[in-house]
């Protein structure tokens, strides 16, 4: 045959090329893929300089140290220097990872260029088997790319939420939640030569009716070992309670400052404890006092100031209490308002006692007053040593100022 003696156009190569593609595989291999320990990338989308400098950085790691010849574009780097056959299963997965920021564009011309498509002239038509492996790189872009769409609408989303959420904890005016919360009806103490006068305008006490509670519910939790609420009983013997349930009332006055009075059987505060909470509506408390009419009546640990006494007679007992008009700026930060009392009686602790914790107790609130106008608490006069008629509901009984 005669000598060929020109190359066919296109296909000429340099001596220094066919030198080293004929020394290509004698390079150094490890087992090792040097895509191995290659961090996932993270955040947005590239651009498309940024996507081929990427690109660029991953085929300069994937030759190991092998010599290149440079080329700005990383399709011709990667044709030039005959990069695709170090593609192995390991590196098409390194691949992926990065291809999840590329652009749409450069996502497709990638899938495309590895998978053997038609836009290389250098790789020859594709089989059956190489189609479908295209595709399913394609589909592992695309759903890669879909889950970081949700994952970012999610953080927008709970973004949003903590924005809206900060915005209503650091607003500067607070819900006025001055309807819902137990104000005076403005009587005050008058001054006569610099000295207070003890009889305040009014008459006897007269109950408001949205302002009456009975202390109806029941607190027990049996002595022993284990998580308390383990050991809360509903159902429990009235010959050990302090008080039948339903037999003690109570109403709030004005008379001083704040009064709540309460009304029961005769004597049945004598060696009681007593023991009255002024709170928010969130039962954030804002004043606790406690009464005991002998030492000991009370558990220990029993958290409350001593109470001041007001008014004392066999079936009645009214106790000295703080409630703030308007809001409150609490320590915790925001404001509060007094918009419930809640009062009991606590059991006395007693070695003996299969109870650890007995009590009856009740709430006054104006909470369901709401709709019905303003509701002041009613005030009423006298000076010490004055015996006043009490009514709470139907209970009555007197006591003397004190």
């Amino acid at each position: 045959m005669p000598e060929r003696t020109n190359a066919e156009a296109g296909t000429e190569a340099s001596g220094k090329i066919r030198g080293r593609r004929s020394a290509f595989f004698r390079e150094r291999s490890d087992s090792v893929s040097p895509m191995a320990g290659m961090a996932s990338p993270s955040g947005g989308r590239w651009t498309d300089a940024e996507a081929d400098q990427q690109i660029r950085s991953f085929l300069v790691r994937l030759a190991g140290g092998r010599q290149l010849v440079h080329r700005d574009d990383p399709v011709e780097l990667l044709q030039e220097n005959d990069l695709l056959l170090l593609f192995g299963p390991e590196e098409e997965t390194a691949f992926a990872d990065l291809a999840l920021r590329f652009p749409e564009e450069t996502v497709t011309r990638w899938a495309t260029l590895l998978s053997g498509g038609n836009r290389s002239e250098a790789f020859g038509p594709r089989s059956r088997a190489e189609r479908r492996d295209e595709a399913s790189l394609v589909r592992e872009f695309q759903v890669g790319m879909r889950k970081r769409v949700m994952g970012g609408t999610l953080l927008l989303g709970v973004l949003v939420l903590v924005g809206f959420g900060a915005r209503a904890l650091l607003a500067d005016e607070p819900e006025d939640r001055s309807d819902r919360s137990l104000r005076f009806s403005g009587s005050t103490i008058t001054d006569v030569d610099g000295e207070p006068v003890l009889r305040l305008e009014g008459g006897p006490p007269v109950a408001e009716p949205t302002l009456i509670a009975s202390a109806d519910r029941v607190v027990a939790v049996l002595r022993g070992d284990g998580p308390p609420e383990n050991r809360i009983r509903l159902d429990v013997p009235e010959a050990d309670l302090p008080v039948r349930p339903g037999l003690l009332l109570a109403t709030v006055f004005e008379h001083r400052g704040g009064q709540v009075a309460l009304v029961g059987p005769e004597d049945w505060w004598v060696g009681a404890c007593v023991r009255v909470t002024v709170a928010t509506e969130s039962l954030r408390p804002l004043d606790v006092v406690v009464h005991e009419s002998k030492e000991g009546a009370c558990p220990d640990g029993l958290g409350g100031r001593v109470a001041q006494v007001t008014c004392v007679g066999r079936a009645v007992l009214m106790l000295g209490v703080d409630i703030p008009q308007g809001g409150v700026e609490l320590d915790e930060g925001g404001l509060g308002w007094a918009e419930t009392i809640r009062f009991g009686i606590e059991a006395a602790p007693d070695a003996a006692s299969k109870w650890e914790v007995l009590s009856v107790r009740g709430a006054i609130t104006v909470a369901d007053a709401s709709g019905t106008g303003e509701i002041s608490v009613p005030a009423f006069g006298g000076a010490p040593g004055d015996v006043v008629p009490v009514e709470i509901g139907g209970a009555t009984g007197e006591c003397a100022l004190t």
